[in-house]
């Protein structure tokens, strides 16, 4: 919008300008004459329509494919992307989570564990931390509400149950509060990651009292999804919280390019930035609040059904394909785009010429206002035409 507002006042100065000078040094039919025909010559119309109405069209055909579309710039910059970023959870998985192990410590059960980890979780607004509780509170148990609660994003939650603080998250989170875990968890713990299975240990105070596992099943459509991105040459970049022990077991489900591990929200926008300080552009596809600074962070976002809605990210898909969808139509739209600009430049390399000489006593082309506008009217209607390929 700045650039067509520039483009404008630029047609104004200059048409105003030639007008003024001819009207002190000649007459005012040839002020006017020439000033008109120059500013219609010179109008920023065509670019007008062959950026905004391009992108119009674009706009009605991603909406046909159930495609949100929210920012303009975005749909240029999708055309270029040759990295596209996920989270794993979610993306990868079919989002079903479900506790395959509760492995407590010594003289403790595993309902106590699954009481212990539940009442922390009882406010949590994550998955897993949701999965925990309707696990718990599906079986019976009598919970405890906590006298207060913070979740972590991409860390884990704590809370306070009965004076005491109880902590529900990655066990590097966990053993960063000085925390005690056995050797015996921590062998338990390396085992059940290379299974790919979630773990979370759970503490009380500075003592681990056991671990709570889950498994999510992998997602078929997202193998394929990759597959495509690779025939299409785009690299691949997996950022997850998940341990560097797990990373072995996604190489092996999943054929990805790059993996970093053990990221907080915020670890992985660091990454994004990363590669886009190798001249990358990064497409990133999250799914909820934890992805938010990553999203932010990338090129172009994408968010993954839509159940965040106080995100607004340059995209809202359905499903993973919706990605390969959108990226075609930003595709076509770029070479659309391109024809257009083309159409437009020469819209003036062909009309402001004689608008131009119009200033002389004796032009050697007749041409005035009328010429200027229906010459104009020609190129929209060209630019028009090929821009409705595109709806």
């Amino acid at each position: 919008m700045k650039k067509i507002i520039v483009l404008f006042l630029l047609d104004l100065f200059v048409s105003c300008t030639v007008a003024t000078y001819l009207y002190f040094t000649r007459d005012v039919d040839a002020a006017f004459t020439t000033g008109l025909s120059i500013f219609v010559a010179f109008s920023p119309i065509c670019f007008v329509l062959a950026e905004q109405f391009t992108i119009f069209f674009a706009g009605r055909k991603l909406a046909a494919q159930d495609v949100t579309f929210n920012n303009p710039n975005a749909l240029k910059l999708l055309a270029d992307v040759d990295v596209v970023a996920m989270s794993y959870n979610r993306i990868l998985t079919c989002n079903e989570y479900y506790i395959t192990d509760l492995v407590p410590t010594e003289g403790l059960k595993q309902s106590a564990l699954l009481t212990m980890a539940a009442s922390a979780e009882r406010e949590a607004q994550h998955l897993i931390g949701r999965t925990i509780y309707d696990a718990a509170t599906s079986r019976g148990l009598k919970l405890q509400k906590p006298t207060e609660s913070d979740e972590l994003p991409g860390r884990g939650v704590e809370s306070v149950i009965n004076k005491i603080l109880v902590r529900v998250g990655s066990p590097g989170w966990i053993a960063s509060h000085n925390v005690s875990i056995s050797v015996i968890l921590r062998n338990k713990i390396d085992q059940l990651l290379v299974k790919g299975k979630t773990t979370l240990l759970v503490s009380t105070g500075r003592l681990a009292r056991g671990i709570v596992a889950l498994k999510d099943e992998i997602n078929e459509d997202a193998k394929i999804f990759l597959m495509t991105l690779r025939q299409k040459k785009i690299e691949t970049l997996l950022l997850t919280a998940q341990p560097k022990k797990m990373a072995y077991r996604i190489a092996k489900d999943f054929e990805l390019d790059n993996i970093r591990t053990n990221l907080t929200p915020e670890g992985k926008a660091r990454e994004i930035q990363i590669f886009r300080a190798k001249g990358k552009v990064i497409a990133f596809i999250g799914t909820d609040n934890q992805d938010l600074p990553a999203l932010e962070m990338a090129d172009v976002s994408f968010l993954l059904s839509g159940d965040a809605e106080e995100i607004k990210a340059d995209f809202e898909i359905p499903t993973l394909e919706k990605f390969l969808t959108a990226r075609e139509i930003a595709l076509k739209t770029g070479k659309i785009l391109k024809i257009n600009r083309r159409l437009a430049l020469l819209s003036w390399i062909i009309l402001l010429p004689p608008a131009f000489l119009t200033a002389l006593e004796s032009p050697p082309i007749q041409f005035n206002p009328i010429t200027a506008a229906a010459g104009v009217a020609i190129f929209s209607a060209i630019i028009l035409a090929i821009g409705t390929s595109n709806a």
